[in-house]
């Protein structure tokens, strides 16, 4: 948690922190098959942005949501976690940085590696930290994980 304590996180760090947590839930939940959870977690607002690591990039919530309903359809299971997660809360805005790791069961049903670089900022929206934009790129071996 980059050096600091849960007692020496503001509160509002602190639920950012959750929020990253609830993306692996999301994540997690889309690889198998269900995109639902995104719901939650993302703003239903206009100015959402989301580029996947693919090459997509959509603007406003239906654009994005989307486009997570069709990698929900295409997917075929996988299980990953956050690693290296770093926030930053700046009033009702917030940044999040880390990997996401884990595998990614292919097509053929071959599970691969996958380890992705992946940004989000957070909106303070009626109290809750939503998704506002996420962007996500592979790492050198992303390709050998998708091919």
């Amino acid at each position: 948690m980059g050096g600091l304590s849960m007692t020496e996180m503001s509160n509002d760090e602190v639920a950012v922190r959750a929020a990253v947590d609830r993306w692996v839930v999301v994540l997690n939940a889309m690889l198998n098959g269900d995109p639902k959870p995104l719901e939650d977690l993302y703003s239903h607002a206009d100015d959402v942005t989301y580029m996947g690591a693919e090459g997509t990039f959509q603007i406003g919530w239906d654009a994005t949501c989307a486009d997570w309903k069709a990698q929900a359809e295409n997917s075929t299971g996988g299980q990953v976690e956050a690693a290296g997660v770093h926030v930053v809360v700046s009033g009702n805005l917030a940044a999040a940085q880390h990997y996401t790791r884990g595998q990614v069961r292919q097509p053929d049903g071959r599970i691969n590696e996958t380890n992705v670089r992946e940004s989000s900022v957070f909106r303070k929206e009626n109290g809750a930290w939503k998704m506002i934009a996420h962007h996500a790129d592979g790492l050198p071996y992303w390709e050998k994980a998708f091919a």
